[in-house]
């Protein structure tokens, strides 16, 4: 008779912690759910050591580089854009939440824009996340400027 008390007893105990415990842990942490991914608008203006607006320079981002199996420097290149007449260009990117970002300009117009320019790379490795968390599903104002040298 005793025995099976202690086997009613386990089951009943059993059945509590079934309904509870994952109650428990789904309520605890919502957030950590699903991949980290963030959002990341990233603009600036390019201009040349004068201090004059270089129009029709491409700037790409990136979020990582590695090298590949055969020993080759590889970039995951995000996007890029050409610089309006005033030198500024946007970015509104969303995807794996970074540690980094890469970010190039490179003259592709060579003398017809006024000249040709030296390619430059910023990366830039610390971020203001708002909303979300610091890396989950955070958004990321980022500006980065540059001043391009003549070739």
């Amino acid at each position: 008779m005793k025995g099976k008390f202690i086997i009613r007893k386990s089951n009943w105990i059993a059945k509590i912690f079934a309904i509870i415990f994952p109650s428990v842990i789904l309520a605890g942490c919502p957030a950590m759910y699903g991949s980290p991914y963030a959002s990341y608008t990233t603009r600036g203006q390019v201009t040349n050591e004068e201090g004059k607006a270089l129009q029709g320079i491409q700037v790409s981002i990136a979020d990582y580089s590695y090298i590949d199996a055969q020993g080759i420097e590889r970039t995951n290149w995000l996007d890029s854009a050409v610089t309006d007449r005033r030198g500024g260009y946007f970015f509104d990117t969303q995807h794996l939440e970074s540690f980094r970002l890469i970010v190039v300009a490179k003259d592709i117009d060579g003398e017809e824009g006024g000249g040709e320019y030296v390619s430059d790379t910023i990366q830039v490795e610390k971020f203001d996340y708002k909303g979300g968390g610091t890396w989950y599903l955070g958004h990321a104002d980022v500006e980065v400027n540059f001043k391009l040298k003549k070739k």
